[in-house]
C-alpha cells in the first residue's frame, strides 16, 4: 500500500507562570506577569494508515514557540506528538506533546503538554481537545513513557520551571481545519488521507463520549 502523508498546522496561545505549582495557578500568574506563551506547529504524519494503526498514534512537529521570558520566538525541530493515546479508563485518552527548544541564551529546554480527553458527563469535547496543560523544564528531557498508566507524569522530572495553560482559539481552529494537506499526493490519495483521519478522529471521540450521548 502506498505511503500517504498528512499535515496540519496548529496554533495554541495562553500563559505560563514561572515557579507555579499547578497549571491553573501558572495560567493566572502568567496573566499577571505578562508571560504570554504560544506555539505554531506543523504536525507531520508520515503515513496516515500507519498512524491510525499505531497505538501511540505518533507524529512529528516543526515550528516555533514564542515567549519573551524564554528569549522570544524560538525555532523547534523534531518535536513529538501523540494523539488519543489510550489510558486504562476507556473514557480517558491523552494527546501528548514534547517540544524541545533553546532559549535566547542557547540553553536547552523542553516543553511537555497534555490534553486530557475524558467523559465527565458534561460533553465538553471542545474544551478537552483545545486545551493544553503545559510544563517547561530546563534541559533536553526524554519523552513520555506510553507503557505506564500515569502517561502524563511518567519518566518526567518533578521540578518544572513553569506551568500554565494554552488554548486553540476559535479562529485558529478554523485556520487549522483549512490547513490540512497531503503533500505529493494525487486527489484520490489525498481524499483517502483526509477520510482516514476524519474517521479516526471521530471514532476516538465516540469511544470517549458515546456512552454519554447514548
Amino acid at each position: 500500500m502506498a505511503v500517504i502523508p498528512l499535515e496540519v498546522t496548529e496554533w495554541m496561545k495562553g500563559y505560563i507562570g514561572f515557579g507555579a505549582t499547578d497549571y491553573d495557578a501558572g495560567f493566572i500568574r502568567g496573566i499577571e506577569a505578562g508571560t504570554f506563551f504560544m506555539h505554531e506547529m506543523l504536525i507531520r504524519i508520515d503515513d496516515i494508515d500507519r498512524f491510525v494503526g499505531d497505538p501511540g498514534h505518533a507524529a512529528t512537529m516543526d515550528g516555533f514557540i514564542q515567549c519573551d521570558a524564554l528569549g522570544g520566538k524560538r525555532p523547534v525541530k523534531g518535536a513529538a506528538f501523540n494523539m488519543f493515546v489510550d489510558a486504562k479508563n476507556p473514557r480517558l485518552k491523552y494527546m501528548l506533546y514534547r517540544i524541545p527548544f533553546h532559549d535566547g541564551s542557547g540553553a536547552p529546554h523542553t516543553m511537555f503538554g497534555h490534553k486530557t480527553v475524558h467523559d465527565d458527563r458534561t460533553l465538553d469535547l471542545y474544551g478537552d481537545t483545545t486545551t493544553l496543560y503545559v510544563r517547561i523544564f530546563r534541559g533536553d528531557v526524554p519523552g513520555h513513557d506510553l507503557s505506564t498508566p500515569a502517561i502524563t507524569s511518567s519518566a518526567l522530572p518533578d521540578d518544572p520551571i513553569a506551568k500554565g495553560v494554552i488554548h486553540i482559539e476559535k479562529l485558529d481552529l478554523y485556520r487549522s481545519i483549512r490547513s490540512f494537506r497531503s503533500p505529493g499526493s494525487n486527489p484520490a490519495a489525498a481524499a483517502h488521507a483526509f477520510g482516514a483521519f476524519g474517521q479516526f478522529f471521530m471514532g476516538k471521540l465516540w469511544e470517549v463520549y458515546g456512552m454519554a450521548l447514548r
